[in-house]
């Protein structure tokens, strides 16, 4: 697990914050405005709906005898009727039209000082009047020059309470109503958006204290585990009279030959926890064995051999080492697959644990060991060389002769403190 740049964090943290927040103030925004709309909306259909029922109350009378209704009467109080409610601060009527059952028209009555008059009478009467679509009142909204027309249709009852015609009328909504309708939905999702806002800029302060919180209990934890990956290596180390050296070579050695290589970031990660810990499983290993300065016999070559599943089963216990599994498990098999552990050959072997195997063997033939001095680079050369194809990946021998010498020069024989150094950096390139 990385421990993420506090500044990336930061940058990640208040653009998240800001885009969530107007997202939100957006989305409120929206709904206040179409609330608004809504609102007004209403106020206008009721009041068109309550002029059409009191022009149903003025003519009513008129309606006894559907079958033969009068023109003439119901133009006059058409006329009155438009005259009295022509407009009002929402807006204006602009055409009432009564048609009898049969859907056909029997008067209407129009604001010839309306500007579009002539467009409200070409979609006048156009509805196709029966009885089966309008037993109730209905509206809809249509615009002409851009100008809401509410339109509304509605059956009218004689005083006997029969049907006995429908009306029709267009109901223009002022501009300044639209125009009030557009401000005040604008005022209420400007405060809407402003709230929303505002809550996020207080919440911030908040929500940056608790992270940077988290994220010092996160640095304090990673610090604690590359710490543990550190004292494990350094208890093998020492269990195997062995120091701290070898661990830093050999993870060194492997991330150069791994760059080289051009792996990734999250494959030298598992790389460096590995090569830290790849001899783990010795812990477990009797010290005789252990340590014995000739050669194992065939017995306690085969017990020297438990010192994998050993450690495999160590890391496996700790989700944070457990990527150490693949150089752990299988740094003993070898590329035609005459290794021990699971005997695997060639591309199954996992491309981590062929880069270690290089970087294990060169350093074990360039350092002193009880049993013998440190071999010369020709000397060690040749014998890596002799390994490509059977120990090791020829493609990656072939990566690892470019830097060979430099490795050589740099690190071989080395037992100083400066290795942990030279260490750092590159754990704080793969890791922070």
């Amino acid at each position: 697990m990385d421990s993420a740049d506090p500044r990336v964090i930061h940058r990640k943290l208040v653009f998240r914050i800001c885009s969530v927040g107007l997202m939100i103030a957006i989305i409120v925004g929206m709904g206040v405005w179409q609330t608004g709309k809504n609102k007004i909306g209403q106020d206008i259909l009721w009041s068109a709906k309550n002029g059409f029922k009191q022009l149903n109350d003025r003519i009513w009378t008129l309606l006894n005898d559907p079958d033969n209704l009068n023109p003439e009467l119901i133009q006059q109080q058409l006329v009155t009727a438009m005259s009295e409610r022509r407009s009002n601060q929402l807006g204006w009527f602009v055409s009432v039209g009564i048609y009898n059952i049969k859907g056909e028209l029997v008067s209407m009555v129009t604001d010839d000082t309306y500007e579009y008059i002539e467009l409200v009478r070409e979609r006048a009467g156009r509805s196709n009047i029966d009885i089966e679509a309008y037993k109730t009142m209905k509206s809809s909204v249509t615009k002409i020059e851009g100008i809401p027309h509410l339109q509304i249709i509605s059956p009218l009852k004689n005083d006997l309470n029969d049907l006995a015609a429908y009306g029709e009328t267009f109901f223009a909504v002022a501009p300044e109503t639209v125009e009030k309708i557009r401000a005040r939905a604008l005022r209420l999702s400007g405060k809407s958006i402003l709230i929303v806002l505002l809550t996020t800029g207080l919440l911030y302060p908040v929500v940056v204290t608790l992270l940077h919180r988290v994220s010092s209990l996160s640095a304090r934890l990673f610090e604690a585990n590359l710490e543990m990956l550190n004292v494990l290596g350094s208890a093998v180390a020492k269990r195997d009279s062995d120091t701290d050296s070898h661990n830093y070579r050999v993870t060194i050695i492997s991330v150069k030959l791994a760059e080289k290589l051009g792996l990734s970031k999250q494959k030298i990660q598992r790389l460096i926890k590995g090569a830290f810990l790849h001899d783990v499983g010795k812990i477990g290993i009797e010290d005789d064995i252990l340590h014995k300065p000739g050669r194992l016999n065939e017995d306690e070559f085969t017990e020297m051999k438990n010192h994998v599943p050993y450690g495999v089963d160590i890391v496996a216990r700790a989700d944070w080492i457990k990527e150490a599994i693949d150089i752990v498990g299988y740094h003993h098999e070898k590329y035609d697959g005459s290794g021990y552990g699971k005997g695997l050959k060639g591309d199954q072997i996992p491309e981590i644990t062929r880069i270690f195997s290089i970087a294990d063997v060169f350093d074990a033939l360039t350092s002193r060991r009880p049993y013998k001095e440190p071999f010369s680079f020709e000397k060690t050369m040749d014998i890596i060389r002799s390994g490509k194809g059977n120990h090791f990946d020829p493609v990656y021998v072939d990566a690892f002769e470019t830097i060979a010498f430099s490795m050589f020069e740099t690190y071989a024989k080395r037992e100083d403190d400066k290795l942990k150094t030279e260490l750092a950096p590159i754990i704080k390139q793969y890791f922070y």
